[in-house]
This record gives C-alpha cells, structure tokens and sequence, in this order.
C-alpha cells in the first residue's frame, strides 16, 4: 500500500512534511516538530503506516513516552485510527517501564534477584527525613524533603561523577552528604528507587551481553516522544537498545526542553547528527494552534536562543488580536487585576505562571470572593518551607516574648549578635526578673554593648509589630529585624516572603495571618477544585502539551520569569537563562487566539522579557497623588530612589525615614510629595 493509498483508506490529511516524517522509517531520524504542529498524530500516523503499508511486524516495534497517560492516549488513538487489533500488539512503554522489562529479563537469566523497588513515594520521603534527621538533628520540612527528592533525581539521570556531585546544591542542605548517605541506605536495605531503574538497567545493558541482544532482537524499531525531556542516562539505554537496528526515530524539539531540574538532556538532539552519521534530520514547522500574532512573535522570541537547530515556526495565516501587555504597578496589584477579568470574562482564561508559589496569593482573592477555579497542580511545600516557618515563628514569638522554645529558633537569625550561652540564660531568668527574653538580653553583660541595643531594639520591633497589617509586618521582619540580612548572608531566597507578604494585604494583623495560612494550607491540600469552571490555573510546565484559547501569562518579571538574569555570567547560568527563555516560548504557545503578559515594576527595572516581546511599547505606569497627612510616624513608605522604609520622626514639615539600603534620610516633606517621590507603601496604583 502506498503512502497515498494509506492516508485515503484511513482518511489522514497530511501537510508535505508531516508525509515525510511519516514514510521515513529506516535508520536513525530526528523529527523536530514546533508546538501545535501535530506530534502526536504524526507519530501515531506512522506507526500505522509502518504497520498497515510496510507490513513491519507489530511485535518488533517499542515506542517510548515521557508518561503512563501519554503511552495509554497514544494506544488509545492509534485503536481510533487503526482498530484495536493491531493496537493491542504494539507496545506503548515509559522508559522507566522499559527499564523494569530489562532488570526482569536479568533475573530470569541470571537466577538473581534485583533489590526490591520503593514504589511507595512516602517510603523514599521517610527515608530521607530520617537521614535528614540524623545527619542535622533537626525535621526537615515537606519542601526540604522534595527539593532532595529533585537533586537525587536529577544525580542520577544526569550520571554524575563523584567530583561532579559536589557541585549540585540544594539550599539549606549538604547535599553530597545526605546522597551519599541515601545511596548507602538503600543498598543496605537491598532497595532502589525509580531512578535507580534507569542507573540499574543501563549497567545490565552495558555488562550483560544476552540481555542486550535479547531486547535488540525482539524490537527493531524504536519510537521515542517527547525525546528533548529526556533524560542522559535514558538516551543512554535508547543508545544501546537501538545500536543494532540503527532504525531509531527521536520526536521532539530542544526549544520546547524545559524540565531542567529533572536532568532533561536536550544536548541529545543538537548531537544527534554527530551521534548517527547517516541521520536524517526532519522538520515539522506549521503551527495549527495559534494566531499569526502570537505564532510571529514567539518565533522572534525563541530565536534569541543560540542552543538550538534554525526552524522556523510559520502559522496558517488565522488572524487574531495582537498580544496585549499589562502592567501594573505593584505584584498585589496583578491579583485584583486577575479578580476583576475572572468575575466579568465571557470567556474560559488560564491563568500561567513560573511555579506554584505564583499562584498562592491568587488563589487567597479567589476564595475570598468565592471565584470558582480549576487548578491543575497544587503543591503545599511553600506552606512548610524553612523562610515561612521562621517568619510565622517570629510571629509567634512577638505574641509570646517569653517562649523558650521559639527563641532557641531564630535568636540567630536577628542579626544581634546573641550568643547561645546568653540565650540560655536568658530563657531561664527572665521570668524571674519580670523581663522578656529580649528585655532581659539588653541588660546581659554577657553581651556586647552593640548586643544589647539591637536586642533593644528587637523588642521595639516586636512591640510594634503586633499592632501593624501583616504585610508591613512581614515587611518589617525581613528588612529592619535582621532577617533578610541572614538569609541573603547564606544565599537564602526570599522570594517566599514576598508571597507572605502579598497574602498579608488582606490581613489587619500578623496573626491574622497565621490563621489564614493554616486555612489556604487545609484548603490547598483538600485540591478544592471546579472541574466546570471559566478559570484555568497552572504552571507552565504543567500546561505543556495541552491549549487555551485565552492565555494570560503572570509575573514577567526578571527574578521570577525569566528566573535568572540575562547578565548572569557562568556556563551554568548561561544555560539556565536558555531554557528561562524556553519556558517563556511554551507558555506562549499555549496560547491558541487571545495572549495577554501581565508584569509589574520590580525594583525599578523593566522585565527583559517584555522588553523582547514588545519592544516598541514605551514601559510606564502611573501613580496616585499621595496626601501628606498620610504619612505620619511608623508608617511605611516607598521612595523613588532608596525604595522601601519605615517613618521614625516627622517635625513640622521634615521628616525622618530609615531605609533598609542606605539608613536614615531627611526630607521635606511637602518637596517629597509634590515631586511624587515619596508615597506611603500601601498606597494603590490605578490602571
């Protein structure tokens, strides 16, 4: 049967280069496809032909995909296709099910029995909490515990070396130590966990020969999707299985890699051509999905990347709206701004964003205005993660000045100076002095002078604290009582505490706050959901392969998207600036008619990423004439040049701001204000 005679009998309409990609069947071939382009009907496509047409035993052929749902859609649409016959004698596999399939062949062989596999992934977390407990003597959070999970991943798919692992970091952990502790633990318990599948069945390919010509004979043909979100060592194992046959067909795009953080290999596909000499190296470049606009502007967008092959994306020719920017002035101000398109768009929205902490504060507005949602992922860590817990436990302790317990906990983290020894001591005679543990310490001789005011100090800050909205507390917190300063000393990242303070817009006080962390945490782990509902909320790599037709992309801003600088100097930073950009480009391309990027100033500086998508677009925003009766003792303000402070003095018409960048300033109060450079913090800014 001809390849025109196939597509009539099974009435598929082709493009040229999708009946390239389809009829290509012998020897090694790359098939970049851009999104929207038909991927998956493709390769299904092809399959069938190989099949129906070539008459290639069903049997001989493996096709391997990234996920278990992706594997049982594609069986599901060749049987559509194609009938369920010849469906139920293919094989539609992960890779980690592919490696499962070679260890049970070992066994058989060989008479030996592999180490037992924790399919359970509350057994691996225990195991690591443990470790973690033992090696810190402290709990570690549910976040700690995954972002381990993540590098251990991330170890073993990028088949690191000793001396390479000591480069991967992990904050707030010693990383190489608590791996190599886990290696030890799983090998004594004679166990592995799901990577070590891969680790396990590429070591059998590699020194078991009969295994590795069992499976080169029984497939001849090897499929692979989604092959830039493949992993190095999985490349590996695709590496031996297809070295006999050569016949191996790679689908995928490099500028669409953007799993990372889970050892994503996309350099497989730039090397493939010096890989397999006689490959060949096919495009599928038509987008069906989106709109002229956004098909010609995403396609700018990503050509800035170097790492990448030279296709280029072309649309149909549909026409749509141009892509619109907004930009707000302020991070909270996205949220009321997203409140407001919920509660009067005709239309279903998704909402994208960089990572699930984006999503936090929206979803507080959403709940308090009982705007129905569908979230697609919800991840709890932020709620558990050692910033929020220390900020809450400085919460805590302001309303209990005299618990020991908490005290032990963060009196190193205030940046006074406070010895153990003194805290201690202070924790045990305080009460008995009628002094807070703090009162207590600006009195101890055991502390320097400098010592003593800045527990002083400390417990003015605590004091006051109490009394203010919880997000000029969280403000205060992290920029007056030393604790940004230790977090920034050890490479922490505050980003968490912007999000605290973001949800502390809505909260009079700090302990309001609290109570309703531990309602959006109830909320958040029960996955309250609208299946129905108008609204989409996801990450971006949980939006990748499906479509919307109204996209709205949030916080485009450097430091959250892209994530990385542009400026930033370094090979590895380099490359994580590329895959920033990738992201971006996927996210774009969800996009089917409508794509709205929603930003906001953040430190003065414009998102480079906006810059690339509307570069004649001037950036401005505009500000509310600011009252000077406002701006009184205590109040938190923001100046145009030094940023954001707190108002300790006010005489007359000058007034006195202590300022977290360059400490304290006088101004006229009047001049301030009437050259809009000074306005109070939580002053809103009208669009």
């Amino acid at each position: 049967m001809s390849l025109k005679q196939f597509l009539n009998t099974y009435q598929l309409t082709l493009n040229q280069q999708q009946q390239q990609a389809v009829q290509t069947i012998d020897g090694p071939v790359l098939l970049l496809a851009v999104p929207g382009s038909g991927k998956t009907t493709v390769l299904v496509s092809r399959v069938g032909y190989m099949v129906l047409s070539r008459r290639i035993p069903p049997e001989s052929i493996l096709t391997m995909t990234y996920t278990i749902s992706a594997s049982q859609d594609m069986r599901r649409r060749f049987a559509a296709l194609f009938g369920t016959e010849a469906a139920q004698r293919l094989e539609f596999r992960t890779i980690n099910g592919v490696c499962s399939r070679i260890i049970s062949c070992y066994e058989r062989m060989t008479g030996r029995k592999a180490y037992a596999l924790m399919e359970n992934g509350g057994e691996q977390s225990a195991l690591i909490s443990n470790l973690y407990h033992q090696m810190t003597q402290e709990y570690a959070t549910e976040s700690t515990i995954k972002a381990i999970q993540t590098a251990i991943t991330y170890v073993k798919n990028q088949m690191l070396r000793e001396d390479e692992l000591e480069q991967v970091e992990v904050d707030g952990v010693e990383f190489p130590a608590i791996y190599r502790a886990y290696v030890q633990a799983l090998q004594q318990q004679q166990k592995m966990d799901y990577d070590d599948q891969m680790v396990y069945a590429y070591k059998i390919l590699r020194l078991c020969p009969p295994v590795l010509h069992h499976f080169q004979q029984r497939y001849q043909y090897f499929c692979v999707d989604e092959a830039q979100d493949t992993s190095k060592i999985q490349h590996a194992i695709i590496g031996l299985l297809a070295q006999k046959s050569q016949n191996l067909f790679l689908v995928g795009d490099e500028d669409q890699s953007i799993y990372g953080f889970r050892a994503a290999y996309p350099q497989a596909l730039l090397q493939f051509q010096s890989t397999y000499p006689n490959a060949k190296v096919l495009y599928m470049e038509t987008n069906y999905r989106s709109t002229q606009e956004i098909v010609t502007a995403a396609q700018r967008f990503i050509e800035q990347n170097t790492n990448r092959h030279p296709k280029k994306m072309i649309s149909t020719g549909r026409q749509g709206p141009n892509i619109r920017q907004v930009r707000v002035k302020e991070r909270k101000n996205q949220y009321s701004y997203l409140v407001k398109m919920a509660m009067t768009s005709n239309t279903p929205i998704a909402i994208l964003y960089r990572d699930n902490d984006c999503a936090i504060p929206l979803i507080d507005l959403f709940e308090r205005h009982g705007i129905e949602y569908y979230c697609r992922q919800v991840d709890c860590g932020f709620f558990t993660h050692r910033v929020v817990r220390d900020i809450c436990h400085i919460i805590r302790f302001a309303m209990d000045p005299y618990d020991g317990v908490l005290f032990l906990d963060i009196y190193y983290k205030l940046n006074a100076g406070i010895s153990r020894v003194a805290a201690v001591e202070a924790i045990n005679r305080c009460q008995g002095e009628g002094l807070t543990i703090l009162e207590f310490l600006s009195q101890c001789s055991m502390l320097s002078s400098w010592s003593r005011k800045q527990c002083a100090a400390l417990q003015t800050h605590f004091n006051r604290l109490l009394y203010q909205p919880a997000n000029q507390a969280i403000y205060r917190i992290v920029h007056y009582m030393g604790y940004g300063k230790y977090q920034e000393e050890r490479g922490g990242d505050l980003r968490k505490a912007e999000i605290l303070e973001a949800l502390g817009t809505y909260e009079k006080t700090p302990q309001n706050l609290l109570e309703r962390l531990r309602t959006l945490y109830r909320l958040m782990r029960e996955g309250r959901r609208a299946g129905g509902s108008s609204v989409v909320l996801s990450t971006i790599h949980s939006s990748k392969g499906l479509e919307y037709s109204h996209v709205i992309l949030m916080d485009v801003v450097d430091g959250i998207l892209p994530k990385v600088s542009k400026a930033a100097q370094g090979e590895e930073n380099f490359e994580a600036y590329q895959e920033e950009r990738r992201l971006f480009y996927v996210a774009m391309t969800r996009a089917k008619d409508v794509l709205w990027v929603l930003s906001f100033q953040k430190d003065d500086a414009t998102s480079s990423f906006v810059q690339e998508v509307f570069p004649q677009q001037p950036q401005r925003t505009r500000e509310n004439t600011t009252d000077a009766t406002e701006l009184s003792p205590s109040a938190m303000v923001r100046h145009k040049t030094y940023g954001q402070g707190v108002i300790v003095n006010r005489v007359g018409d000058i007034i006195t701001i202590s300022f977290a960048s360059v400490g304290e300033k006088k101004f006229s109060l009047s001049t301030a204000v009437k050259n809009h450079l000074l306005k109070p913090y939580e002053k809103a800014v009208q669009r």
